[in-house]
């Protein structure tokens, strides 16, 4: 909100101070003018700089989303005209930045469609893959169109509310969709530098070490232990990752970048430009984030081949699908997300988890998240307590001789009778919905019988209807991870996830559980698979106005 009581006028991203006059003309070009002053102070003296730099980023034709507090009649779309700002530096007393934007109006949002074109092919790839052409319009848009054949839609929630996502988009098709000009710019992609001050343009300066990246769902910084770190938004907060880049394998890492710069800023797409000098020579990565992804895309190259590779900066248990584009972590992590990463061409797989190009001199990844779903019971970790648990032919307590994570886990010793269990409180299912149970089992000895991590399903009464099973013979003294998807059965209403020996073991048989959790089951379109077909078939968008 502007201070002093003044209104606010956004023109893009740039947040402006409304002035009283907006001059307008009709005929053949129904234009809009504005001119106004930004200071220091009220201002931080970064803000007014930024906004200075803004107005004069703006690109004729450009197309603008413009919204007032005190003209709202004059919110709608607007093209650029011209677009200037004349900075003066009072030394120790004030900043200010004097502009002028000419606008042409394209129409309010009633009359007014967005046409988001997307352009190009697939990525060429190794794998024989088709990909699958995707789009993720601004949140809160409505009114989205594809002519005769209609897409999948899946929504992901992130840091700046549910966005939704369209699956399948007919090929050599424009969407178009409607939105509100005050909603436009939410779920956008947008970069910051140092201070977490927003860049408007891209002729503007970028810290090397100071900016950041974010869709809301992924958000990508420099780290002062790794090249970068790559964090996921789940859960209500983002999970950090740290991952290294290399032109020498791994042996040595690129610490910090020496210049960053940016080559595209829109809401839809932002591409951050790093790079370091070698010796000689140069290393340049760009990254890439569009609105609605759950992973940043990157392309590192350098002049003479070298052995180029990106990978977790601590081993994390992992599983390669080098020869179906990806690699993804074995198990949950701590967060219950599991990192997923690949390339459109032939790898090899790094032990850590990521990707090495031998003897090349450009290597194309992606990184993301198979996100993790809400847990529905409680307690799952058995940090604190062993509340909202129930033992059946055993009895529970809490250990700290074993933990997968933190210090503690739930410990099962087996009673009398069959199948000793620990089984958490009933939590709200849909039946025919797809729902995921996980978990981590240590068993200090044999258990001939198996073990398995189980859910089961009741009725809207709470009566017992059937139990879904996941059973396998573990290996003793290691952390095994156990995970698989069931669906609820006609009439179920509850569930109780539950961590189990099956048969009849005898007295005194121990197994440990940690991280047991119940969860809706990932959804389609973010399985590893899913982000590696996006990331083949992602198509660079530019977004334009027309009358409906």
């Amino acid at each position: 909100m502007a201070q002093y009581a003044w209104g606010d006028t956004t023109l893009g991203r740039i947040p402006l101070r409304e002035t009283f006059g907006a001059t307008e003309a009709g005929a053949d070009d129904r234009t809009l003018d504005l001119d106004g002053q930004e200071s220091y102070p009220p201002l931080t003296r970064a803000q007014v700089i930024a906004r200075h730099d803004g107005i004069n980023a703006l690109v004729t034709g450009q197309l603008v989303q413009a919204t007032f507090t005190d003209k709202p009649e004059r919110n709608g779309y607007y093209t650029v005209k011209a677009a200037s700002s004349t900075y003066t530096e009072y030394r120790n007393e004030a900043v200010t930045a004097d502009w002028k934007v000419t606008l042409e109006r394209v129409g309010s949002d009633s009359e007014t469609d967005l046409q988001s074109r997307l352009t190009g092919a697939v990525r060429l790839n190794d794998f024989s893959l088709t990909g699958e052409r995707w789009h993720a319009p601004a949140i809160g848009h409505y009114g989205y169109y594809t002519g005769a054949t209609n897409p999948t839609t899946m929504t992901r929630t992130g840091a700046d509310g549910t966005i939704t996502v369209y699956r399948g988009v007919p090929a050599n098709i424009s969407p178009r969709w409607g939105c509100d000009p005050t909603s436009y710019q939410s779920g956008r992609v947008r970069v910051t530098t140092t201070g977490s001050q927003e860049v408007y343009g891209v002729d503007v300066p970028l810290s090397a070490t100071g900016w950041s990246l974010t869709n809301g769902l992924v958000n990508i910084t420099p780290s002062a232990s790794a090249t970068f770190d790559v964090q996921a938004y789940t859960g209500g907060a983002y999970r950090s990752k740290l991952w290294n880049t290399s032109v020498a394998g791994s042996g040595s890492s690129i610490a910090a970048f020496d210049k960053a710069t940016l080559l595209r800023n829109d809401p839809e797409m932002v591409i951050v430009r790093l790079i370091e000098s070698l010796n000689p020579g140069r290393a340049t990565l760009d990254l890439t984030l569009r609105r609605g992804s759950r992973f940043v895309e990157g392309y590192l190259q350098v002049g003479t081949s070298a052995t180029l590779a990106v990978y977790r900066s601590s081993l994390e248990t992992n599983t390669s699908a080098a020869a179906s584009g990806y690699v993804t972590a074995t198990a949950d992590d701590s967060d219950g997300n599991v990192f997923a990463c690949g390339s459109a061409r032939a790898f090899t797989a790094h032990p850590n988890g990521g990707i090495i190009k031998s003897s090349a001199t450009s290597m194309d990844f992606w990184i993301g998240a198979v996100a993790s779903q809400t847990t529905l019971n409680s307690n799952p970790t058995f940090e604190t307590d062993t509340s909202g648990w129930t033992a059946t032919n055993a009895t529970l307590t809490r250990s700290n001789a074993q933990a997968k994570y933190g210090s503690w886990s739930g410990l099962l010793t087996s009673t009398a009778g069959a199948s000793p269990r620990a089984e958490a409180a009933k939590a709200t299912v849909t039946a025919g919905s797809s729902y995921r149970a996980s978990g981590w089992l240590y068993a200090p000895s044999a258990i001939a019988s198996g073990v398995a991590v189980n859910i089961n399903w009741y009725d809207g009464s709470n009566v017992y209807i059937s139990t879904s099973s996941n059973n396998t013979t573990p290996a003793s003294g290691a952390w095994f991870f156990m995970d698989v998807s069931f669906t609820a059965p006609v009439n179920a209403a509850s569930a109780g996830i539950l961590f189990t020996m099956n048969g009849t073991p005898g007295a005194g048989v121990l197994l440990y559980g940690d991280d047991i959790r119940l969860r809706a089951a990932t959804p389609s379109g973010d399985a590893a698979t899913d982000l590696r077909n996006m990331y083949i078939g992602a198509m660079p968008e530019a977004v334009y106005g027309v009358r409906r």
